[in-house]
């Protein structure tokens, strides 16, 4: 079973990534685990409620990270809809470390993090944890923005030099269910793909070795990148942004030396999947 673990650091304020959280437990068929990263009692109690498929949040008394996750364990569902599995967990430090090795722990198979921990460096010569973590843990990471409105996730833009397809970020963008284009971004030093071509790979290659058939290509020729790809993100409409983080620079060349830069880009939700090898567990596909 898949088990997501969203990352909480401030409890009175996690109503809104809660719900977002739930929203992709569902559409993956995948299990909640709430990591409460600070313990901390808040004045304000988050109730969820289930009204037409569309959840919302009510103010009350207040409440811990158990009662938090009980509230979600109550939301009533309609028959239709797959009902994940929701615990909490609290460690009382955010130490990548410590949350690198819940990963493996737990079998955690998406973290979830709330895009505003980028903005919070611990000093100004140490790294920000946030980053520590999104580089140091073995699954991929999904930087939710405060202000993204999400229903789900039915169109995903993969960003990578089409040569060099990780069949495993495939394989696990299949669990959305939706359409995903990759977005060819030639590697430094090579040359640009011809669209005959790169058709071809991803058709002839890409589509059947992982067995889906929901991928459209979208082939970056212009050197202006980032240009090009807003023009995509515009007119496709897209939903999330996937990348592999150090590989071929892709996320320097998009956002700039530091993932804070995704902070503004087109405030959509980014995934990061890590570089080696990750998607060799079984739990991924499961």
């Amino acid at each position: 079973m898949r088990n997501i673990l969203l990352l909480i650091e401030n409890l009175a304020d996690a109503g809104a990534l809660a719900k977002k959280a739930l929203i992709v437990a569902r559409q993956c068929k995948a299990n909640l685990q709430l990591c409460h990263v600070v313990k901390n009692k808040v004045s304000s109690k988050l109730v969820v409620h289930l009204d037409d498929d569309e959840l919302y949040f009510d103010e009350n008394s207040g409440l811990d990270i158990e009662e938090f996750a009980q509230q979600l364990i109550n939301a009533k569902e309609s028959a239709e809809v797959f009902v994940p599995a929701v615990s909490c967990l609290e460690i009382s430090t955010f130490n990548p470390r410590e949350i690198s090795e819940m990963v493996v722990r737990h079998g955690i198979w998406l973290l979830i993090m709330d895009e505003r921990q980028l903005n919070n460096p611990e000093d100004i010569v140490s790294e920000n944890k946030a980053l520590k973590i999104i580089n140091s843990i073995n699954c991929p990471v999904l930087l939710m923005p405060r202000d993204f409105d999400l229903d789900i996730f039915n169109k995903i833009a993969y960003v990578t030099d089409l040569r060099y397809c990780d069949l495993g970020v495939v394989r696990f963008l299949k669990a959305f269910n939706s359409p995903v284009f990759v977005t060819h971004v030639t590697a430094p030093g090579l040359p640009g793909l011809d669209e005959r071509y790169a058709q071809e790979i991803l058709s002839e290659e890409i589509c059947t070795k992982s067995n889906y058939s929901k991928l459209f290509l979208r082939n970056i020729k212009s050197e202006a990148v980032n240009t090009s790809l807003e023009y995509i993100l515009d007119t496709i409409g897209i939903k999330m942004l996937a990348l592999v983080n150090k590989k071929h620079k892709t996320f320097e060349r998009l956002f700039g030396n530091s993932p804070e830069g995704a902070l503004s880009y087109h405030n959509l939700p980014t995934l990061i999947f890590p570089y080696l090898n990750w998607f060799n567990q079984a739990s991924f596909y499961a």
